[in-house]
Formats: C-alpha cells, structure tokens, sequence
C-alpha cells in the first residue's frame, strides 16, 4: 500500500479498533480497590481478568495482522502496542500492587508471561503480513521457524540490555506516563543496535526481547529485595525496572521497536 492517504487510514482505524476492543476489557481488571489492577492477580476474580485480557489480546493481533498484510509487519504490531496501552494507562501501579499486599515476584513472573505473548502475537504477525522489505528474509522459500529461531535472531537479543538501562535511568517513579515512556524508548534503543544485529533475519524474536530482559531483571531484584515492597516503594528504592507494571512495559515495546525500525530504515535506494 503506497498512497500516504491509505497507510493512514488504515493506521488510525486500526488503533481506534484495538482501543474499542480494549476498553470493554477493563471491568473485569477491577481490584478489591474499585480501579484496574496493575497485574491479573490483583483482580478480584483474576482467572476471568486473565481470559477477558488474553481474548482481548487475540483480537488486538487479528486488527495488527490485518493492517500488518496491508502495510507491513511493523505497523501491525505498533497497532497492537496501541491496544495494549489504552489497558496499561488505566490500570495500578506499582504503588497499587504494594498496597494490595503484592510481591515482586509475581509481577516478574507475568512480566515474563507477557513476554511469550508479545513472541507469540509476533510471530502470528509477520507470518500473515510477511518479512519487512528492507530486512531479507534468512532463507528464501525456506521454513518460517527459521526466521523466528537462528542464530543472528538469538545475537540480536543482546539488545535487550539498552531496554534494561532505559528502565533504569528513565523510569524513577510511579507515574504511568514515565513507565510506558521509558518502555517506548528502551524499544527504540533495542530496535537501533537490534537491526545491526539481526543480519539476515526479520526482527520477530526481537519484538519480545525488552519485555524478557525486563523481566529477567524484575526477577533478580524480587530475589535480592530484603524489604517489604511496599516498604521500599515508599522509600524509593526500587530499581527503575521494577516500577514498571508488566503490561506497562510490553505495550511500550510493541510501540517503540516498530518506530525504531522506522526510524533507521534505509532511505530508498541505500546499499
């Protein structure tokens, strides 16, 4: 699809579709507290929240797949991203989950969860839009899984660290805006030094890599932290990829990698 008018239509009515699909969602997040809780297990009947969030998801990638075969892959899953954050904007935050008598374990855990949904969503993506064109595909007519697994896909997740750091220095307090934010920019981060290490391969497995090496890093500090969390919230002594909330930081990373593959596409008739 080349006509500018098109790509955006159709970009704005997929966001608009996976926020409608999204916003009926946020009832069955309800805590104990009357708002949406900051993870699954916070709602008061979190198997239910766990499905209504699972289905909505699964709608949200039928809409990135549909703008995905008329654009590209990338598009596809900034849409998704979209869908997610209208969840990770209404939902707790950190101070809610350590009020509610939450531990950072869990929250690492489903920050894992998320991403193998986010892997998942990918790959279901680009294998209805197809490879993005100024990434060749690894083999041509070859096995999809190949795409997915190899060897430049695994080196690319080094990248994942840029995501880590960004949490860090970026995400310093509660504030919904800052988390999303830092998510966002440590994507972008990934998908700079990402393209230059995914060589022939599409960026599939990278989508999922900042919300596991969040995770990864969620989960060292859930075994490391002596302190009640919510103890240490008030103190401030969370590290800044801790404050995040998991669907915080796969709906920032669904939409800051497809913008950093944007940004450093090559411009038409680069080498």
């Amino acid at each position: 699809m080349q006509n500018p008018f098109a790509r955006y239509s159709v970009l704005f009515l997929g966001i608009a579709a996976c926020i409608l699909v999204m916003l009926p969602v946020l009832p069955f997040l309800a805590s104990a507290r009357g708002v949406a809780g900051p993870t699954c297990t916070d709602a008061v009947h979190p198997a239910t929240a766990a499905l209504a969030l699972g289905l909505g998801s699964a709608l949200c990638c039928a809409i990135a797949s549909i703008v995905g075969r008329l654009i590209n892959a990338a598009v596809g899953l900034f849409v998704l991203g979209c869908g997610l954050a209208v969840i990770s904007g209404q939902s707790g935050t950190i101070l809610d989950a350590a009020f509610d008598g939450d531990s950072l374990l869990p929250i690492a855990f489903e920050t894992l969860a998320w991403s193998g949904a986010v892997l998942l969503m990918s790959v279901i993506v680009f294998r209805v839009s197809g490879p993005l064109l100024d990434l060749p595909a690894r083999t041509k007519g070859g096995a999809f899984i190949h795409e997915v697994f190899n060897s430049d896909a695994g080196r690319a997740l080094a990248a994942g660290v840029l995501a880590v750091a960004a949490m860090y220095l970026l995400s310093r307090t509660e504030l919904k805006g800052q988390a999303i934010g830092a998510a966002v920019l440590g994507g972008v981060a990934t998908a700079f030094l990402g393209r230059r290490l995914v060589g022939d391969s599409q960026p599939i497995l990278l989508m999922a890599t900042p919300v596991f090496a969040i995770g990864i890093a969620q989960l060292f500090t859930a075994y490391t932290l002596k302190a009640p969390l919510d103890q240490v919230v008030v103190q401030r002594g969370l590290p800044g990829w801790s404050m995040a909330m998991p669907v915080d930081i796969a709906a920032g990373t669904l939409i800051g990698i497809p913008m950093g593959l944007g940004w450093t596409k090559p411009a038409e008739g680069d080498e």
